[in-house]
């Protein structure tokens, strides 16, 4: 009987996806990183770890994200994203800055109230992450978008004729911060504390916004010194 010699198997070629399935792979690996990073913590959550559980190799999350950073980078960014479409939408129907800003603001603190792990993830792991900083300039133009849209909104709080400079706003944008991110970390951060009135602190917090705007505007228009300590007539 001849024999006949058989030709080795060639490799089959790598199926190469296109663009939507891409798209999917991608989303897919992001919710699982999610759900690694919201059940077990940051930590546990690892290029190799996320390979396993969507059984594909190592290399492929890679060729999406170069780092464990940016993949981190790749949660905050969606969240950033849906946090500023809300903004913008929940104030396109008020009259006048001020009633802008306080959409803004309540439509921040309902946004985080109702995402409290994404809040977690971001605000709450940051010594495992890296800074607040670091995370901004990574995901421009997104954070920057979020920031712009803030200090827009209070920039055009200022009263009629005065012209607020940068270290203004960025001041009064920082006095911002302190308020709402000081009831979200109590909220968030430390559910179980017995506040006495949730939603009376809430609104609190609202109001000491729209407060602090105009008292520190008022302070920067008659010729305050910016190193002295900004003061809000309410509290």
């Amino acid at each position: 009987m001849a024999h006949t010699d058989q030709q080795p198997d060639r490799e089959r070629p790598r199926l190469r996806r296109g663009p939507a399935e891409m798209a999917a792979l991608k989303r897919e690996m992001l919710e699982r990183a999610r759900k690694i990073y919201r059940d077990e913590g940051v930590e546990a959550l690892s290029m190799r770890r996320l390979a396993q559980e969507l059984g594909i190799s190592t290399m492929a999350i890679y060729s999406y994200f170069e780092s464990k950073k940016a993949l981190l980078d790749g949660l905050w960014i969606e969240v950033f994203e849906a946090l500023t479409d809300e903004l913008l939408d929940a104030s396109k129907d008020q009259r006048g800055p001020r009633k802008v800003l306080e959409a803004h603001t309540r439509c921040l603190l309902d946004f985080w109230e109702r995402h409290p792990e994404q809040f977690r993830m971001i605000y709450m792991s940051l010594t495992q992450t890296g800074t607040l900083e670091e995370i901004g300039q990574s995901q421009q133009p997104v954070y920057n978008r979020l920031l712009g849209l803030m200090r827009e909104r209070v920039a055009a709080c200022a009263p009629e004729g005065f012209e607020p400079d940068e270290t203004a706003i960025r001041l009064i944008c920082d006095q911002m911060s302190v308020r709402t991110m000081g009831y979200l970390m109590m909220v968030i951060g430390l559910p179980r504390y017995p506040l006495y009135d949730r939603e009376a602190l809430r609104e609190f917090t609202v109001q000491g916004v729209l407060r602090d705007v105009t008292d520190q505007f008022a302070r920067f228009a008659s010729g305050a010194n910016a190193a002295t300590p900004m003061v809000s007539s309410g509290d």
